[in-house]
């Protein structure tokens, strides 16, 4: 979801699937990383799309003798909601590779926790729910870790909390050291439901694969009830710190959840951001990389004073739900000159 707090737009475009007409190619963020950049750049102008702006920028890195370039940000002036400038690095088609540092990974009860970025890529082999008072991240880290260590894992990833009372409820998954590489969706997979999916795949080829497929993973989120079902989870109730003093053990007590059948690969699928209206309708957000290889069918805007990002999305969910749209994509908000208010332009998709 596009953060109302950023007045800077991480742009994480990959190359399009149509054949482009400009030789400087569009790297992902995982490509650019790799890459040492020889030059930055800015482009100014009136683009009212993201393959606008990725356009022009193809244009000026050719005239930089550059062979691929990456968008790192747009800025949206605050006095002309339409103007753009636009920010990318430049690579040769030499560029050297960037030295690989060593990452450091922090440790608790001999147990390694994974950063998402790092866990993201990996199949776990479990997930654990522990449940209690945690005063802070530091005991947090170490319940996970004490019941990761009993299940053998090499490291966990801490993937979701919520509060229950006063106590909080940690989800954590777990991996072994050899932990299989997950059959990742493209991070700008086009939804396979939509009318841009069933033509990408009628054209087949390169098209069809920057569809959505069938039983990869999301790039950017574990799916819980899939792996809940999947490992029959169970809950662990932790003692609080009272009861840890008076325990004369203290090992936790586990509550087996209500037995569940083991989930299929082809119940996961790519999850985006959800607004649910009251009445039950649904409608997710595209984000940038994706929503660039789609053409809306429409487009609407709409002001107001909004406090969170959630309610800015809540009210484009309902307006693109309202229009008969599957799914929407923010494109940009644009704040008055004077006064809190903004403006929201958000396109619309079937």
């Amino acid at each position: 979801m596009i953060s109302l707090k950023k007045t800077l737009y991480i742009a994480a475009l990959t190359v399009l699937p149509i054949p482009s007409l400009f030789a400087a190619q569009q790297l992902t963020a995982e490509q650019a990383d790799k890459l040492q950049s020889f030059k930055e750049i800015t482009v100014r102008g009136a683009f009212y799309t993201d393959s606008d702006y990725v356009q022009a920028m193809s244009h000026a890195a050719d005239k930089q003798g550059a062979a691929s370039f990456y968008i790192t940000t747009t800025n949206i002036s605050p006095s002309n909601d339409t103007l753009r400038i636009v920010y990318a690095k430049l690579y040769k088609a030499d560029a050297p590779q960037m030295e690989q540092k060593a990452e450091t990974l922090s440790q608790y009860e001999g147990v390694y926790e994974y950063p998402k970025r790092k866990a993201l890529r990996l199949e776990p082999f479990d997930i654990v729910r522990v449940r209690g008072y945690f005063p802070n991240e530091i005991i947090v880290n170490q319940s996970i870790a004490k019941e990761a260590a009993k299940k053998g894992a090499y490291a966990f990833f801490i993937d979701g909390r919520s509060d229950i009372g006063s106590n909080q409820q940690i989800t954590a998954y777990l991996f072994k050291k050899d932990a299989a590489e997950r059959k990742l969706q493209p991070e700008n997979a086009i939804p396979y439901d939509s009318e841009a999916g069933q033509k990408a795949l009628a054209l087949g080829g390169e098209s069809a694969m920057q569809v959505e497929r069938p039983g990869f993973y999301s790039p950017s989120s574990f799916n819980e009830q899939f792996y809940a079902k999947k490992f029959n989870n169970q809950v662990i109730d932790t003692p609080t710190l009272t009861e840890e003093k008076k325990a004369v053990t203290s090992e936790a007590t586990t509550i087996t959840a209500p037995e569940t059948v083991a989930a299929k690969a082809a119940e996961q699928k790519i999850t985006r951001y959800t607004v649910t209206l009251g009445d039950g309708r649904k409608i997710q957000e595209l984000n940038d990389a994706t929503a660039a290889k789609m053409v809306p069918f429409d487009t609407v805007k709409f002001r107001g004073y909004y406090v969170t990002d959630q309610e800015i999305a809540y009210n484009a969910g309902k307006r693109a739900l309202d229009k008969g749209a599957k799914y929407y994509h923010i494109a940009r908000i644009a704040q008055d000159t004077s006064g809190p208010n903004v403006t929201v332009y958000v396109d619309l998709y079937r």
